[in-house]
């Protein structure tokens, strides 16, 4: 722990009150620039519960970038924070809390959890139009769909964050957003688009002086060279990593070693790749984890520049320990990459059975992984689409119970409780409560000269014209069948005929032509009005489906309305 760090520390009981909050925010601010750099001292203690709002979303603002930079050292100051967004009660920062620890929970191999999470809050950031959260929960879903191998999706959401992106957010945020664009383009093929979004990076890195984010982007960008084939692009690439880091005295990662050192086999230059790895290899103890999670794909790597340089037993005890520890680990992934090298090895040694044998395994190996990949894709996404279902579930559902399926409007079961509500409410307030009933004329004639087919466009143009036609207070619902019903809050005898008439004549004027032909469309309507009485529901759809009976006996196509007698 620093010196400064201790003197202010020990000092801040006897400031006055005015200099807390100055020098807490020192003090985090301290804590998370060791953070980033790796190198806080683990007794570091901040005390999150002191603090503000303000001084919350300070660090969070940090912290949306620091699971890409350092992925141990985030997960408890992410914890931390999520706590104390939760005891402010503060909406905006529980979400932007619950993301970071989303993108820690997705990069610990959580994926099905964190895609769950990052839908929710997704969801929330569209309802609520919030711009930060909406872009970050974008950039957050591009990561999902990437693990998840769906490249097309992962671009699609990698484009939205940035767009939504607010101008005034911090560099290294905008790199994050960048890095997963770049990332997504190069992985959809579009490596030009790709390398300009790197560019970009590589100069807001430059300008903000951050290393970690520039050597990010070097390392990519020469892996992807690697990928291709292409020396020459990839040996400039890798120079400028070395070079970078070496100016800034910052320690290669295990992973950017390995793209250094697989560039060297590609330039057809095993001793120095073997090299590049040795220090890699000899602190095996001492990696963190980030680092040892690398070293079994690290070791096969030195196996293929040993085996080049035909140090073949070497490359064998390389290929042993990369087994075990990708055991140990449960690396499955990596199972079809050491299968490969054995092979080669094999080849090597002159031992072409087992070589052959061998790669049989790398091709059974590889084609079990793409099955294992793709179950896992469906059951991930079975997962996190269920679970997101599921906290709709109290709404959607219930809505949906409650919905006709063919014209959308709301049903019987619906109805029936909404009447007995308005009914209540008409008794205790003394306003009128109008019901109408709905019955197209000749309906079955168009079902059995057209088609069913025709009678349900009927029946849903139908219902279009029904809520068009509709006050803002009434409400609509289809009984079944040919039936429906309007009901028309706080509206009496008189204004409820009109609304009736208005509706009637709007389904006869309909140009009917491209759905039924030369079949006219009619309906009859009967209406009831309860003023000041109190009444039940079966009593009042009584009368109004009497007074559609009196319509359609009375030669269909009209309207016929009544107060409710007892």
């Amino acid at each position: 722990m620093s010196e400064e760090y201790v003197r202010h520390r020990l000092t801040t009981a006897q400031r006055p009150e005015i200099e807390m909050a100055a020098i807490l925010q020192h003090d985090l601010n301290m804590y998370l620039d060791g953070l980033e750099q790796g190198s806080t001292p683990e007794d570091m203690d901040i005390h999150m519960g002191l603090l503000s709002p303000a001084q919350l979303k300070a660090v969070l603002d940090r912290l949306e970038t620091l699971p890409y930079r350092n992925l141990e050292r985030s997960i408890q100051p992410v914890e931390q924070a999520l706590e104390q967004a939760e005891k402010l009660g503060i909406e905006e920062l529980v979400m932007r809390a619950r993301l970071v620890h989303a993108d820690v929970l997705g990069r610990q191999g959580l994926t099905a959890e964190s895609g769950s999470i990052v839908h929710e809050i997704h969801a929330w950031a569209l309802e609520h139009q919030h711009k930060l959260i909406l872009a970050r929960s974008h950039r957050l879903l591009a990561a999902f769909f990437r693990r998840l191998g769906d490249n097309a999706s992962a671009l699609e959401h990698a484009v939205r964050a940035l767009d939504h992106l607010p101008a005034d957010v911090r560099a290294q945020t905008r790199m994050d957003h960048l890095m997963i664009l770049a990332l997504t383009l190069d992985e959809t093929g579009a490596h030009e688009d790709s390398d300009r979004r790197f560019q970009e990076i590589l100069d807001l890195a430059d300008m903000h002086q951050d290393v970690q984010f520039a050597l990010f982007a070097l390392n990519n960008m020469a892996h992807t060279s690697y990928e291709l084939g292409q020396a020459e692009a990839a040996s400039e690439l890798m120079a400028r990593l070395r070079r970078l880091a070496e100016e800034h005295d910052v320690p290669l990662v295990a992973l950017q070693l390995d793209t250094i050192a697989r560039i060297e086999i590609l330039l057809e230059r095993p001793e120095e790749a073997e090299r590049t790895l040795e220090p890699v290899i000899l602190a095996a103890a001492d990696l963190r984890m980030g680092d040892l999670v690398a070293l079994p794909e690290c070791l096969l790597t030195v196996a293929q520049a040993q085996c080049l340089q035909g140090k073949l037993d070497e490359s064998q005890t390389s290929i042993t320990e990369a087994a075990r520890m990708i055991e140990l680990q449960g690396l499955n992934g990596l199972k079809a990459q050491l299968y490969l090298q054995q092979s080669e090895l094999y080849a090597a040694q002159g031992r072409y059975k087992e070589a052959y044998e061998e790669h049989r395994r790398f091709h059974q190996e590889a084609e079990l992984m793409r099955s294992k990949e793709r179950e896992a894709r469906a059951r991930i996404l079975q997962y996190v689409f269920d679970a997101e279902e599921a906290r709709r579930d109290s709404e959607h559902f219930r809505e949906m119970a409650l919905r006709d399926p063919l014209t959308g409007l709301y049903n019987r079961r619906f109805m029936d409780a909404h009447l007995d509500e308005l009914i209540e409410h008409s008794v205790q307030t003394g306003t009128p409560l109008t019901i109408a009933l709905i019955d197209l004329d000749f309906f079955k004639r168009i079902n059995d000269t057209l088609s069913h087919e025709v009678g349900d466009a009927v029946l849903m143009h139908v219902a279009q014209i029904m809520t068009e036609h509709a006050v803002s207070t009434a409400s609509v619902a289809r009984l079944g069948g040919e039936e429906f019903v309007l009901v028309y809050p706080g509206m009496d005898l008189e204004e409820g005929r009109s609304n009736a008439e208005q509706l009637r004549y709007a389904i006869r004027t309909t140009d009917w032509r491209p759905i039924t032909g030369s079949l006219q469309v009619t309906a009859s309507i009967g209406l009831c009005t309860a003023a000041h009485r109190k009444v039940n529901r079966m009593t009042l759809l009584s009368q109004a489906d009497h007074n559609l009976y009196v319509a359609k006996r009375s030669g269909k196509d009209r309207v016929v309305a009544t107060e409710y007698q007892i």
